[in-house]
């Protein structure tokens, strides 16, 4: 629990960070010279790195944190995430599920697997992997789609058509109305596509 509160501090204190245009890279270099044993300064460290896109030095410094705190599952989800960003897809699972490993709780680390699996196109894994998610969240717009297209992917049109029905009965009303509801755009968009899968079970 403390290292999810912390997490959640990191998060905040980068937002005041950014806006005040405080916590340069080099500044954060300095602080840790003084205090090598910081894990949160390795942790904002990667948190500026990550946000200039510079993925190679973010994985280093959350790596430089686990060595210091080697579990804390928010620091493995991170790594994982930088890893899912660089497109670094196997080391992004391993990170995913040694995050799940210490902490069960994480549902989003299932999500963001399952989309690791996605990229990998092993569709095995990412059906169960969005599977768990849905236990954890079964009124997740996104992680149902997102099972539907690894059904889909293991050729399973009739799971997937299953799924996207059941997204659909979900996008009625304010999610109807917001227009774009989802990663696969509004519900109509979704309904054309549907009507498509149909076509292939029928």
């Amino acid at each position: 629990m403390e290292g999810r509160k912390r997490f959640a501090a990191w998060g905040a204190a980068a937002v005041v960070a950014a806006a005040a245009g405080a916590g340069t890279i080099d500044v954060i270099k300095k602080d840790i010279a003084a205090n090598p044993n910081d894990v949160d300064l390795y942790v904002e460290l990667a948190m500026e790195y990550e946000n200039v896109k510079n993925y190679k030095d973010a994985a280093d410094a959350y790596k430089m944190a686990l060595a210091l705190a080697p579990s804390d599952a928010n620091i493995h989800f991170r790594l994982a995430e930088i890893y899912l960003a660089d497109e670094k897809l196997p080391l992004a699972v391993d990170e995913y599920r040694t995050t799940l490993r210490l902490d069960a709780a994480q549902s989003q680390a299932h999500y963001q697997m399952g989309r690791a699996y996605l990229g990998m196109k092993e569709y095995d894994n990412a059906v169960n992997a969005f599977t768990a998610y849905g236990q954890a969240c079964p009124y997740d717009l996104n992680g149902l789609w997102y099972l539907g297209q690894a059904y889909e992917g293991r050729g399973r049109n009739d799971k997937a058509l299953e799924t996207y029905e059941k997204v659909l009965d979900y996008c009625t009303g304010a999610f109807a109305q917001a227009g774009k509801v989802g990663v696969f755009g509004t519900a109509e968009d979704l309904r054309k596509y549907v009507a498509k899968i149909r076509k292939k079970v029928e």
